[in-house]
C-alpha cells in the first residue's frame, strides 16, 4: 500500500471538559459525560467560536497506559475560553488526518473501539502511524464531528505523529 503524506496542522485549541477513565461508564464509553456536558449548554456558546461547528473528543494518553477524555469543540488557537470551560492547546505539528462522511456520532461506543475503528480508517488509508500514542511528545487522538446545522456530517480522525518517544511502563524491564 502506498503511503499516505503527512499533513503540518496549525496550533489549535481545544475548549471543554476534562475527565477522568473514572468518568466512564462501565462499558468504557463517555455517553453520560457526553449527556451531562450537552446539558450544560457549552455547545451553542462553542458553536459560535468554532470556525465549523463540531462535537469533539480529545484524548491526551500517558506513557503509563492512563488518558484523560475531553469533551468540547476544536476552535481556533487563543480563542478566549468561556467562564465554567477547560481548554487543552494543541500544538502545531505533523498529523495524520482523514474525513469520512457521518451521519451520527460514535460517542455511546467503549473509547477502546473508538480508538481502534479511527487509527484502522486512518491506517487503512495509508498514514504511518505511531507505535505507542502514549510513548510521543504529541499523545493525542482527536475524533471531531463536523456539524451541518444541527446535524452530523463527517468525522475527522486525527492523530498526531511524531518520532520522539517518552518512557512508559513498556520500556522498563
Amino acid at each position: 500500500m502506498e503511503q499516505k503524506e503527512l499533513l503540518n496542522s496549525d496550533q489549535l485549541r481545544f475548549i471543554g471538559k476534562a475527565y477522568s477513565e473514572a468518568s466512564a461508564s462501565e462499558n468504557g464509553s463517555y455517553q453520560e459525560a457526553w449527556d451531562e456536558f450537552d446539558a450544560t449548554g457549552a455547545f451553542a456558546q462553542l458553536d459560535q467560536l468554532a470556525q465549523t461547528p463540531n462535537r469533539t473528543s480529545l484524548i491526551v494518553f500517558s506513557p503509563y497506559g492512563n488518558l484523560l477524555y475531553w469533551i468540547g469543540s476544536i476552535v481556533p488557537a487563543g480563542t478566549e475560553v468561556p467562564a465554567g470551560l477547560q481548554h487543552y492547546d494543541l500544538p502545531a505539528h505533523t498529523v495524520a488526518r482523514l474525513a469520512k462522511p457521518m451521519t451520527m456520532m460514535m460517542n455511546a461506543y467503549p473509547v477502546n473501539i473508538a480508538i481502534q475503528q479511527g487509527a484502522t480508517a486512518l491506517d487503512a488509508a495509508g498514514f504511518p502511524l505511531p507505535e505507542y500514542i502514549g510513548q510521543t511528545a504529541t499523545p493525542y487522538y482527536v475524533e471531531r464531528y463536523n456539524l451541518d446545522g444541527d446535524s452530523v456530517k463527517e468525522v475527522e480522525y486525527t492523530v498526531y505523529v511524531g518520532d520522539d518517544r517518552d518512557y512508559g511502563f513498556d520500556d522498563v524491564e
